[in-house]
């Protein structure tokens, strides 16, 4: 039962730990953003912020993934926390003497995002240790429904925030919310969450610890598929860049700004309400895990290419907050069906090459239907995402592990190798 969650003691102090380690990332972010734009006037600058957020991921996520294996994943978040904290109180400390320049913002950004890449996998590998698995589709349901909506709130928040007070009291805010999410996770009592490898000498060494977990998934039935239908799912990814939508805005629909504004709103309402469903349907979605994720991927197929054919601004709208709920529930369900399958020593290896596989996928795929959308008409382009769409729907469908996954069967069923 969904009151089940809610009174999971160790669980609400994760939610709440994540609520405003969310709150505090995406406020600086935003005011950055602000801040660097109404400095510059210049739009490329200002996008320095995204791609510090960006590079992280590519280029430590696998040892980040190792060490949150060796570690307690409580004592991860905690010091991830506090070091989110510490960049705040400096950013805080040169404001105070001489601004902020867009270079130092970025430094920040990147930090923040470094921090990101150790937290995001700690608390991922930590949620199969607070929740039974029949409760992992209600507990990703539940983060995720709240990581969409402080994604909405931050944006009107900070905007507020920066405007009514300055960059000073929004960094303020941030640095508040990091040490109460420190707090928070200091508390989560988890001795489930405490590494399985030896301290001291007998510990493998990095490179070692990031090659096991390569062979663990090279040696896993369900969670090698799932990681390359994903991979292959971010190749068309690359069509939702937010440069990619507003070309086909004006270029297809011929509308402004505020039409491409509307179609992404639509989406994260859809990803919100999709993210909440899923808590209520949560029950069919443990039963038929697998089918879930290859029904969804044939509809992304069929939703795109509707959106490529869109006539006008309203059908395209509708068309976006369609998207949002099936990528809500096959995100649950793909979170939850690794949760469940793959073992707890090397969960954060696991979600940390999902990372980079993904995150560099979708870069590439950005600048490459970039270049094509110069070359011919932008509805083009989003044809051929449907049809990678559906390749990858076609993928999944003929992958025996993933038709027959569900959750809550065990290691030995879900075709863990052991290291």
């Amino acid at each position: 039962m969904i009151s089940t969650i809610y009174r999971n003691r160790d669980f609400g102090l994760l939610w709440a730990a994540q609520i405003l380690s969310t709150l505090g990332n995406e406020l600086y972010s935003i005011g950055m953003i602000v801040t660097i734009f109404e400095r510059s006037g210049s739009a490329l600058q200002a996008s320095g912020v995204l791609v510090a957020r960006t590079m992280p991921s590519l280029l430590i996520s696998p040892f980040a993934g190792a060490l949150v294996d060796r570690y307690p994943r409580q004592r991860v978040m905690v010091v991830m926390s506090l070091l989110r904290a510490l960049l705040t109180v400096l950013v805080l400390l040169v404001i105070g003497a001489d601004g902020v320049s867009a270079w130092a913002g970025y430094a920040v950004v990147f930090g923040l995002a470094t921090a990101g890449v150790f937290y995001k996998p700690a608390q991922q590998a930590t949620v199969p240790a607070l929740v039974s698995e029949s409760g992992l589709v209600r507990a990703n349901s539940l983060l995720m429904t709240t990581d969409q909506a402080i994604l909405v709130a931050s944006y009107g928040l900070g905007g507020a925030l920066i405007l009514w007070f300055g960059f000073g009291p929004l960094v303020a805010v941030g640095l508040s919310s990091f040490l109460l999410a420190a707090g928070f996770a200091s508390l989560i009592r988890c001795p489930a969450c405490s590494p399985e490898e030896p301290a001291g000498p007998g510990r493998a060494p990095l490179l070692r610890s990031v090659r096991d977990g390569l062979r663990y998934l090279r040696g896993h039935r369900l969670a090698r598929p799932l990681l390359i239908m994903e991979t292959l799912e971010y190749w068309p990814h690359g069509i939702w860049t937010s440069a990619l939508m507003l070309a086909f805005t004006r270029q297809a629909l011929g509308a402004g700004t505020a039409a491409w504004g509307y179609q992404a709103s639509a989406f994260f309402a859809g990803q919100l309400a999709g993210a909440a469903l899923a808590i209520f349907v949560s029950r069919y979605l443990i039963r038929r895990a697998g089918w879930v994720i290859i029904f969804n991927a044939f509809l992304f197929s069929l939703l795109t290419l509707g959106y490529a054919l869109s006539p006008t601004v309203l059908v395209a709208v509708v068309l976006s907050f369609a998207f949002g709920p099936p990528s809500a529930m096959r995100d649950v369900t793909q979170d939850s069906v690794l949760q469940a399958s793959v073992g707890r020593n090397v969960l954060g290896r696991i979600y940390a090459t999902r990372d980079v596989l993904t995150q560099v996928s979708y870069m590439l795929a950005g600048v490459g239907f970039a270049w094509l959308a110069d070359q011919v008409p932008v509805r083009w382009v989003y044809v051929i995402g449907g049809c990678l769409y559906l390749g990858t729907a076609v993928y999944a469908l003929s992958n025996g592990a993933i038709r027959g996954s569900k959750i809550a069967e065990g290691e030995q069923a879900a075709g863990v190798t052991p290291l």
